[in-house]
C-alpha cells in the first residue's frame, strides 16, 4: 500500500550539511533525512576537522562545553533545593496560610471537562471584566466617528 504523500514529503531525501571557511568547502551528506543526534555531531565533527581545526581541538572544546553544562545543572539544582529548605523550612509559618485558602469558599465555581473544581483568580476576572469594558468602549467611539 502507498504512503499517503504528507508521510513521505522529505523522507528519502538526504541530510546534506555544508560548512565553508576560508574558501575551504565542506559538505556531509546522510543518505536519509530522519538524522539521530549522533548522526549529526558526528557530522559537525567532520565539518570542523574539515575545515582544517585539529580533532584534539574538538574534543577539548566538547570536554569544556560539558563541562559548562554540568556547572549549570549543578546550579539548578541548588537553587531548587535551596527553595525546598526555604519552602519546607518555613512550613510552619505558611500553615495557617494554607488552611485559610483550605477553607475559603470560591465566588464562582466553575468545573472542568473532569468534573474537576476550577477556582477563577478573582484578579484575572475583574481584569478580563475590565478589558471588555474598554474595548465596548472603544468600538462606541469609533462608531461616533
Amino acid at each position: 500500500m502507498k504512503q499517503p504523500h504528507i508521510f513521505r514529503n522529505g523522507m528519502d531525501k538526504p541530510t546534506i550539511i555544508t560548512a565553508q571557511q576560508y574558501g575551504t568547502k565542506v559538505s556531509v551528506e546522510l543518505d536519509h533525512s530522519d538524522a539521530d543526534l549522533d548522526e549529526l555531531m558526528d557530522a559537525f565533527e567532520t565539518l570542523v576537522i574539515g575545515l582544517g581545526y585539529h580533532a584534539d581541538s574538538w574534543k577539548s572544546w566538547i570536554v569544556e562545553r560539558a563541562a559548562e553544562y554540568h556547572e549549570e545543572e549543578n546550579e539548578k539544582w541548588e537553587d531548587r533545593e535551596e527553595l525546598e529548605n526555604d519552602f519546607f523550612g518555613n512550613y510552619e509559618d505558611y500553615k495557617g496560610q494554607f488552611e485559610d485558602w483550605k477553607n475559603e469558599t470560591p465566588d464562582e465555581d466553575e468545573f472542568d471537562d473532569y468534573g474537576m473544581r476550577i477556582t477563577p483568580n478573582k484578579v484575572l476576572i475583574d481584569a478580563k471584566k475590565q478589558y471588555d469594558e474598554q474595548i465596548k468602549n472603544d468600538k462606541k467611539k469609533k462608531k461616533s466617528k
